[in-house]
């Protein structure tokens, strides 16, 4: 899934509306996982100059990043994460480590070739999705229209718990959501 989308649907099925005190940690939570990801893109692409291809294909393979990428998005560790946290009585900490859970379990069903190790440390075992969010030859182009739909339909949910500036931060998702599907599938 695009990490915009984990922040909206995340605070939909967390129930955190603009007043909530889990409000930031949901959001952080939720984009935790992904942040690895940028950091790798943006200093392979504007510190090192690479184009695209090379940095999915050899940057971000490299044993370093991998085994990063997948730790974030372990569904064992971030369960733990929740339950540490509900142990020691933080319910912020609980929901972030409740929200990067959800994010690990939106990414498992639409990963194929670049499938996460969802159950580290538990196992190196990845399961090969045969869907993917971004990849045509996985039917892409249709579960990118699904994954564009269920955050439209969260955001819609959100709208009315929002002040100007979060309905503001809404539209700037579903504006990300309708130029990348153009780019990627309709141009």
């Amino acid at each position: 899934m695009q990490t915009p989308g984990h922040a909206v649907l995340n605070l939909a099925l967390l129930g955190a509306g603009s007043h909530s005190a889990l409000l930031l940690p949901i959001l952080a939570g939720a984009v935790a996982p992904d942040v690895p990801i940028v950091v790798l893109y943006l200093r392979e692409h504007y510190l090192r100059g690479l184009p695209d291809e090379r940095i999915w294909s050899e940057s971000y393979q490299q044993p370093f990043w991998l085994n990063l990428i997948h730790g974030v998005h372990s569904v064992p560790l971030t369960l733990l994460g929740v339950l540490v946290s509900l142990g020691a009585g933080s319910s912020a900490l609980a929901a972030f480590f409740a929200s990067a859970l959800l994010h690990a379990l939106e990414d498992l069903p639409v990963h194929a070739q670049d499938a996460h190790r969802h159950f580290l440390p538990l196992s190196q075992y990845r399961f090969i999705s045969p869907l993917s969010y971004w990849d045509s030859r996985y039917h892409g182009r249709t579960v990118a229209l699904v994954e564009a739909v269920l955050v439209l339909l969260a955001a819609v949910w959100l709208w009315p718990r929002f002040p100007l500036l979060g309905r503001a931060a809404l539209v700037a998702v579903e504006g990300w959501y309708a130029f990348t599907y153009w780019k990627t599938f309709l141009r």
